[in-house]
């Protein structure tokens, strides 16, 4: 899952996006309608929290535009201007739910959940691939009926391989997958988290095998029997 707030109080948007990392997943955060734009044009999001007072105008617009795009987000608007006719407007112009601030972290959990859960952007808790199986969500992988934890880039890396199993990635997919735009990414990053989790799904048994396609990405298949 990627999830994009649009807060411009920086301490707000720095514990949204505590709150939304712990769901699974990558939350990226900007302060203004222009910053939203630009993310939205070089990333697909399954979840939009946006806050509708921003420098550069009221963000209800991009909340319209992106209800009517056919990839649509869930779209929670969190926002002091919470009067009701501002929440009638909100639901109206596109937004799936709309929650004033201040705003208690449980609940804006418990309703991220629930639009997550509608069927539009309903996706199964579990993948699999012969004797692997990820639950996600929790970062937890049963591997030959054996339970481990992967690190939270390794439980990403892993669902975007099951996700197009037999199929190759690049290595450009993955790392816009993975990461958040700031993050600060080395070279070999990607390489090693990789190499941890083939070294981790081998250990326990895996039947399934992370191939490296020289200078284009990865691919995931059952393992070729010795």
């Amino acid at each position: 899952m990627r999830s994009l707030v649009i807060e411009d109080e920086p301490q707000i948007g720095a514990y949204i996006t505590r709150l939304l990392g712990q769901l699974h997943g990558i939350v990226d955060l900007v302060g203004s309608i222009a910053e939203a734009s630009q993310a939205l044009e070089n990333f697909k999001y399954d979840l939009a929290i946006v806050d509708r007072m921003l420098p550069d105008g009221d963000a209800l617009q991009v909340v319209t535009a992106l209800s009517q795009s056919p990839e649509r987000p869930a779209i929670i608007m969190l926002t002091s201007k919470d009067a009701k006719e501002d929440v009638v407007e909100g639901l109206n112009g596109g937004a799936d739910d709309y929650l004033g601030k201040p705003f208690e972290p449980q609940e804006l959990i418990a309703r991220v959940r629930a639009v997550l859960r509608r069927p539009r952007l309903l996706a199964p808790s579990v993948l699999s691939l012969g004797n692997v199986e990820l639950h996600l969500g929790s970062n937890q992988v049963v591997v030959a009926d054996r339970k481990i934890l992967l690190r939270r880039r390794e439980a990403l890396i892993l669902a975007a391989l099951l996700m197009r199993r037999d199929r190759v990635i690049t290595r450009a997919a993955l790392i816009e997958e993975i990461y958040g735009f700031d993050d600060e990414i080395e070279s070999n990053t990607l390489e090693a988290q990789v190499s941890r989790l083939r070294k981790k799904l081998a250990a326990f048994g895996g039947d399934v095998e992370i191939r490296s396609m020289r200078g284009i990405g990865y691919i995931l298949r059952l393992a070729t029997p010795r």
